[in-house]
């Protein structure tokens, strides 16, 4: 769910204007985002969701530190001058404002600041900071974002994140829009896109041409508006297949993940603006349990800052995340490598953007994927992406 109301735009611009503010410390930033999400949490109560200027409380507490009114103004409370108020009852969405807020945290990383993070706080972050170089993860929060100390001064900072503006599962505000073969469709998540080209890859329509097959998983997937009902189609239909191995190839997770990563980003500002925020910064998707698309990060592991960048940046050499072999007649994997697949196509994304690539809404699927592969060639990332490319030239 996006915490939007009306025409007031999507949450990620409330988010990017929060992040943007001018804070002295990160404390400072850390107390903006809490009290944000204080009052996004709060608007789940139809008797909290008026804020009142005559409220000395409200006053000093609340509307006047730097970014929160703005924000809120953003996430589509109406300002009448005595009082901020909401009415849209779909306004408070507990996991995306925390999720969001959590997210904000790395724009820390723009100003040098430390970024002091307390496991005693009461409303939960999914990771602790023990040592500048030293990152543990605790999967049992939602949504995270954290950044270690820039080294000597760099953008060499790490954001972490899980269940947040970065991952495929949140909302896109207006949505993903692209054209494929005079079709023009709008998928509500970029998971919902992504799933689609899984599902034609791994299962394809049987008898008929291979862009019909990806034009029939695509229409699918646009009439979708969860992500968690995307994963389970695409699951449905793969069910079956009997070897995974193409698909689980770093390859294809780098060219297909990097375009989806690139339209959802381009089309909607506060998304780009955040992506961009994080230049020079090494993006790490901390999902628990999920090794090739993020990094199988548990409580229990702990990561070494100076080793992150060699096992989960864009050159790093471990490729191919699973395993495979049939047994019974069913397909088992084994986890070989952390291959974090999708904090590498965010970069490329981020990459391609601040290369001047544009993917506005409606472009064609097989432009987007041409511009793609021409900044991976510039990139000369050591995986196998050609590959990929070259399965998907009929399709597309």
């Amino acid at each position: 769910m996006c915490l939007a109301a009306g025409d007031t735009g999507p949450f990620s611009h409330a988010l990017a204007s929060l992040a943007d503010s001018q804070y002295t410390s990160s404390d400072a930033f850390l107390h903006a985002c809490g009290l944000l999400r204080k009052l996004l949490l709060n608007a789940a109560d139809p008797a909290k969701r008026t804020l009142r200027r005559a409220n000395p409380r409200v006053a000093a507490e609340l509307l006047s530190v730097a970014g929160v009114e703005a924000a809120l103004i953003q996430l589509g409370f109406r300002d009448h001058g005595d009082e901020l108020t909401i009415t849209d009852e779909a306004a408070a969405d507990v996991h995306s404002a925390v999720a969001t807020v959590d997210c904000a945290a790395g724009s820390v990383r723009r100003r040098a600041l430390v970024l002091a993070l307390r496991p005693s706080d009461p409303l939960g972050w999914s990771a602790e900071l023990h040592d500048p170089a030293i990152l543990i993860f605790n999967p049992k929060f939602k949504g995270a974002v954290f950044d270690c100390t820039p080294r000597n001064g760099a953008p060499s900072g790490v954001i972490a994140f899980h269940n947040s503006p970065f991952s495929n599962f949140w909302p896109c505000g207006a949505g993903v829009t692209v054209s494929h073969r005079g079709m023009r469709l709008r998928f509500a998540t970029s998971e919902a896109l992504l799933m689609a080209f899984k599902q034609h890859l791994l299962a394809p329509s049987g008898g008929v041409p291979p862009h019909e097959s990806l034009a029939d998983a695509l229409r699918t997937q646009a009439t979708i508006r969860t992500a968690a009902e995307s994963k389970e189609v695409a699951a449905r239909a793969t069910r079956r297949v009997a070897d995974y191995t193409w698909w689980g190839h770093h390859g294809v997770h780098v060219l297909v993940g990097s375009v989806v990563c690139l339209l959802k980003f381009s089309q909607d500002e506060g998304l780009r603006r955040l992506l961009l925020s994080t230049q020079g910064v090494l993006l790490i998707e901390a999902a628990p349990h999920d090794g090739a698309w993020g990094v199988a990060a548990n409580s229990s592991n702990a990561l070494q800052a100076p080793a992150l960048a060699r096992t989960f940046g864009l050159y790093s050499v471990q490729q191919s995340p699973f395993e495979f072999e049939s047994r019974e007649g069913r397909v088992h994997t084994r986890l070989c490598c952390e291959a974090n697949a999708l904090g590498k196509a965010l970069m490329v994304a981020r990459a391609a953007i601040l290369a001047g690539v544009e993917a506005t809404s409606g472009m064609e699927l097989r432009s987007a994927f041409a511009a793609v592969a021409r900044h991976l060639r510039l990139l000369a990332l050591p995986c196998d992406w050609r590959a990929a490319e070259t399965h998907l030239e009929d399709s597309l």
